[in-house]
């Protein structure tokens, strides 16, 4: 192309001929037309003595209108390559300042924000001044007072391993095993996934060592420690979700600002059409203890977002398997339900399936999650009989029946009404729209904990709208279900270390027809324990001195009693039933009441 164009140049000796040799190579090369040489001034014409004159002589001929004119325009259009300079320098001055430091620790500000920790650029040394840390605070799940300080591994792997060591984990090279789901979480909730995010202290301390099989449990620090996670999005930006310590044990905390107002409307306005009056344990029976009404939300894009959220704020993943659904509750002034704990209780409850979590794989509820949907404007607390760690408690305890051991969920009718009342020190935690308040139902080593007793205070004016999220430990596998027990002697299941003093007996149905088996407290309050079909066997944990009882299924008269004994351990008491009294309930009613 070059030897063409100055083939084209040399033969034609008048720039006219120059100027349209070169119009036409331009057209045949597609070049853009801003470079073509009749619309700008060309270099071209002044490259021999003949575009000279030529230019010369135009220009003479020209009117100066004409020349202004075509000035005008020349200085309008400016071939591109005028730019080049331009751009170049440019690049030049950007290259200049990125290596000078301020733009690159610019870019490091937003990247790892001051309030982290990490690196910072100082503009005086036009350098980072990094944290280069070399040992950093752990500490047992759940558990701030006992950390331990440690020198900070190569990789994460041998990290979790050295810091199960250090804090006490049993059988450390099994639960904290490389790739086994143990893991390390800060202060803030957030996993740590690198080293490098302890060697530059992104990672607030102390961090948390967290074996397989169990979850990460919020460490209570000490009553009204308050904390912001740092891996949950707030429903409202401008006022961020915080989580305050209540309780030390159980632990309870205050979730304040976990959805925003409108969230809880909508959720209210989606599920009123469909609730209906509440029912309690797995077998969705009836009880006076519960005069509520609540229904079921799975699948809403709310109760999506609600339970993605709670998830978040526990620092696990969320999982359809580990929980147990949104459920959406409506009380009416005098409404309540009497304290309770949320786990199911692997000795009496009517369900297939392994309730113990630390053996065999097996699966109970974790933790809980209850929303205020809602403020009440007067009652409707949720109250914790068996907290005296928290703030005003005033040394005298609020369960007073039930003796030194009561049984697991046991609370009597007056204990439950004193507890609700202003006048004790009970914990209570006042319903407050957008608010939540979370509480364990285990302990950071998995076992169940027998503290974390709880209610809904009676509505004293106003009504109630609330929200509870239970999840489970462990997957469930679709065997938990009502069951049967079978028509021979059950054996204990495995279980955590039994209580000093605890007796375990057996209960065997030879009444003649269903019974429901009670646990009978020093006023003679019932509470039950299960019900028997003719043959069947029950197990009990206990204590000496525990009276127990049988009703005919459903009815009031107790017709049985036992008090247990140190003998009683590991045998069975025969449920008899005098004669005159069993024909009197079989003959009223095939289903005795």
């Amino acid at each position: 192309n070059e030897r063409r164009w100055e083939s084209s140049w040399t033969t034609d000796g008048e720039g006219i001929s120059i100027e349209k040799s070169v119009e036409r190579r331009v057209a045949r090369h597609s070049v853009p037309p801003f470079i073509r040489p009749k619309q700008v001034p060309s270099y071209l014409w002044y490259m021999t003595s003949e575009g000279k004159k030529e230019n010369q002589k135009q220009e003479k001929e020209s009117s100066p209108d004409q020349a202004k004119k075509e000035t005008s325009l020349n200085q309008q259009k400016i071939p591109m390559v005028a730019f080049i300079p331009i751009v170049w320098a440019i690049i030049a001055m950007v290259i200049t300042t990125f290596r000078s430091g301020y733009i690159q620790g610019f870019v490091e500000a937003v990247r790892t924000p001051e309030a982290n920790g990490y690196c910072r650029f100082d503009p005086a040394t036009n350098a980072h001044a990094c944290e280069q840390r070399t040992s950093a605070l752990f500490a047992p799940n759940g558990d701030s007072e006992n950390a331990t300080l440690l020198e900070i591994a190569a990789d994460i792997d041998a990290m979790i391993l050295a810091a199960c060591k250090a804090v006490g984990v049993e059988n450390p090279e099994i639960a904290c095993a490389p790739h086994s789901g143990a893991r390390l979480v800060d202060s803030r909730g957030t996993r740590v996934r690198k080293v490098e995010e302890l060697i530059h202290g992104r990672a607030e301390p102390p961090i948390y060592v967290v074996p397989r099989w169990l979850h990460f449990i919020w460490p209570t620090v000490k009553v009204g420690h308050v904390v912001t996670p740092s891996n949950v999005k707030s429903a409202d930006p401008e006022n961020p979700m915080t989580i305050t310590t209540l309780s030390l044990r159980p632990r309870v905390f205050k979730i304040k600002n976990f959805m925003s107002l409108k969230e809880a409307h909508d959720l209210i306005e989606h599920n009123k059409p469909r609730l209906k009056r509440s029912t309690v344990g797995a077998t969705a029976t009836y009880d006076r203890t519960r005069t509520s009404s609540n229904t079921w939300d799975i699948s809403s894009k709310l109760a999506r977002r609600f339970k993605r959220r709670a998830f978040a704020m526990l620092a696990m993943d969320h999982s359809e398997k580990l929980e147990d659904g949104l459920q959406v509750l409506n009380y009416q002034p005098g409404q309540y339900y009497k304290p309770h704990v949320d786990w199911l209780n692997p000795e009496t409850e009517d369900m297939e399936g392994n309730l113990v979590p630390m053996v065999n794989n097996g699966t109970n509820r974790f933790a809980t999650v209850f929303f205020y949907l809602n403020t009440v404007e007067e009652g409707g607390h949720t109250v914790f009989p068996r907290s005296y760690t928290h703030k005003g408690f005033d040394g005298n305890k609020v369960m007073r029946d039930g003796g030194p051991n009561p049984l697991p969920g046991y609370i009597s009718d007056r204990d439950a009404a004193w507890a609700c009342n202003i006048s004790s020190s009970a914990l209570r935690s006042k319903a407050i729209g957008g608010d939540a308040v979370l509480f364990y139902s285990q302990l950071p080593d998995g076992e169940l904990d027998h503290e974390s007793l709880h209610g809904g205070c009676p509505v004293l004016s106003g009504d109630k709208w609330a929200a509870n999220l239970w999840v489970w430990n462990r997957p469930r596998d679709g065997s938990f279900r009502p069951k049967k027990r079978p028509n021979n002697q059950q054996q204990q299941s495995p279980k955590q270390q039994k209580p000093d003093g605890q007796i375990f007996f057996q209960v065997q149905n030879n009444a003649g027809f269903a019974v429901d088996v009670h646990w009978l407290n020093p006023n003679g309050e019932k509470a039950k324990m299960g019900t028997l079909e003719t043959g069947e066997f029950l197990g009990l944990n206990s204590f000496n001195t525990h009276r127990f009882g049988a009703t005919a299924k459903g009815g009031d008269n107790v017709l049985w009693t036992h008090v247990v004994k140190p003998e009683d351990e590991g045998n069975v008491a025969v449920i008899l039933v005098p004669r005159k009294a069993r024909n009197t309930i079989t003959s009223s009613s095939n289903d005795p009441k």
